[in-house]
């Protein structure tokens, strides 16, 4: 199985950056732990599985875990593609800048936007991200708390069908980005329980085959800590 994982993949997810526990869909049973080493993410993108990662509680505390995503290293990069400007805006002036400047006004906000080893787009900004930095992308991260984003494939205006379809453009995006066969692995953070939803049709219509589930509550996100020291799940 480690044979066949590209170095590239080996050397990207040297790291196991996001953990959590992995759980049953229905009755939220425990699985066991979801480390997204080279061996997972391997699996996860040969098999276009998404990770689907339900009762998170606040944009806030998304941001504080991903945050330890942040490397001064230019790989591996990531890629967190917000639901709407509202959330970009909150993940910049929490992470993205200091303390002491104003919060962003929408108006003025610009997408994409790069911050060290991270990228922050919406669905419609993630084209103009470009193709020479679209190398070396662990994963695809959906801020999306209410879960809609999958539903949002069009609309009409008066009498004309406008095409926005968004779910799609993140499909695109990660079909841009292919390593042999390999597809960066999307994650989706949600405040929704994936029991209380039809998780299938979530996943067609990110053009997934499928879904892990881990719960929101047990993520940990960052270095690994030392393993000698760990008593209880890994975080």
């Amino acid at each position: 199985m480690t044979d066949e994982i590209p170095i590239q993949l080996r050397e990207l997810y040297a790291e196991a950056y996001i953990r959590g526990l992995r759980i049953t869909r229905l009755e939220e049973q425990r699985l066991g732990y979801f480390r997204l080493d080279a061996a997972t993410a391997w699996q996860l993108g040969r098999n276009n599985l998404g990770v689907f990662i339900g009762g998170c509680h606040s944009v806030g505390r998304i941001v504080e875990l991903l945050r330890n995503l942040e490397q001064r290293s230019k790989t591996p990069r990531w890629v967190i593609v917000a639901d709407h400007e509202r959330t970009a805006a909150v993940v910049i002036d929490e992470w993205f800048q200091s303390p002491e400047r104003p919060p962003i006004k929408l108006s003025t906000m610009e997408l994409p936007r790069v911050h060290s080893n991270i990228f922050l787009a919406t669905p419609e900004t993630l084209r103009r991200i470009p193709n020479e930095f679209r190398q070396d992308i662990c994963s695809v991260i959906v801020i999306d708390l209410p879960c809609q984003i999958y539903k949002m494939r069009g609309f009409r205006h008066r009498s004309f069908y406008v095409r926005n379809d968004r779910p799609q453009f993140l499909a695109n995006f990660r079909n841009s980005n292919p390593v042999s066969d390999w597809l960066p692995p999307l994650i989706l953070f949600t405040h929704k329980h994936a029991k209380s939803l039809e998780t299938s049709a979530i996943a067609r219509a990110y053009c997934l085959d499928g879904w892990w589930f881990v719960d929101g509550s047990s993520l940990r996100c960052g270095a690994p800590p030392d393993p000698t020291r760990q008593t209880r799940m890994p975080g």
